[in-house]
């Protein structure tokens, strides 16, 4: 009884001096984090006729308000299936993967690959966050460290979801209401690495 006596004085003795002023804002829990993107598996959660880029780009704005640096990868023939069933999104993805500030970022992996070698390989050199719904069960046994961070995504009446990280993403009209925001946050902080 003693004990329990002299440590409840111990913790009361030891409290911290009330804080003077406001208080700061709370950092993010993603801030200095880094998240790589699985992009065709996000933008293809409806299946290959139904690609929708606003996906990823709604993560990756999220990524970055939050203070988080964001790297993607997309199949490469993730340009056809926006051509052959949403053209109205192809000019921005083709802008995304191919003009400054964006393609730095925003990455097609050569044809004949998969962006899945890239994307966990990007990921364990910066020991980043993965967002897949993909659980990479051909490679996880070379890359166990997947199990614990990788994030997957839903979507329910424009709303994306990450429950891992408590995240709810209201969706912007067009892909293209993201190029402007994104321009001004910067993405990444080192392009990502080649194979």
């Amino acid at each position: 009884m003693r004990f329990l006596l002299s440590l409840i004085a111990a913790l009361f003795t030891h409290r911290k001096p009330p804080i003077d002023g406001p208080l700061e804002p709370a950092e993010s829990s993603l801030a200095r984090r880094h998240f790589v993107l699985d992009g065709t598996n996000i933008a293809l959660l409806h299946g290959p006729k139904h690609p929708e880029l606003r996906y990823v780009l709604a993560i990756a704005e999220f990524c970055r308000e939050n203070g988080a640096s964001v790297s993607c990868f997309f199949d490469a023939n993730t340009g056809y299936l926006f051509k052959d069933n949403r053209e109205e999104q192809s000019a921005c993805f083709e802008t995304l993967t191919t003009a400054q500030p964006w393609a730095r970022h925003f990455c097609i992996v050569p044809s004949g690959t998969q962006a899945d070698p890239w994307i966990l390989e990007d990921a364990k050199e910066k020991l980043a966050d993965v967002v897949s719904n993909d659980r990479f069960k051909d490679r996880a046994k070379s890359h166990r460290w997947i199990w614990k961070r990788r994030h997957e995504v839903l979507a329910a009446g424009g709303v994306l979801l990450l429950p891992s990280i408590s995240a709810e993403l209201d969706l912007l009209p067009q892909p293209e209401d993201y190029l402007a925001t994104l321009a001004s946050l910067p993405l990444c902080h080192s392009a990502p690495t080649a194979l």
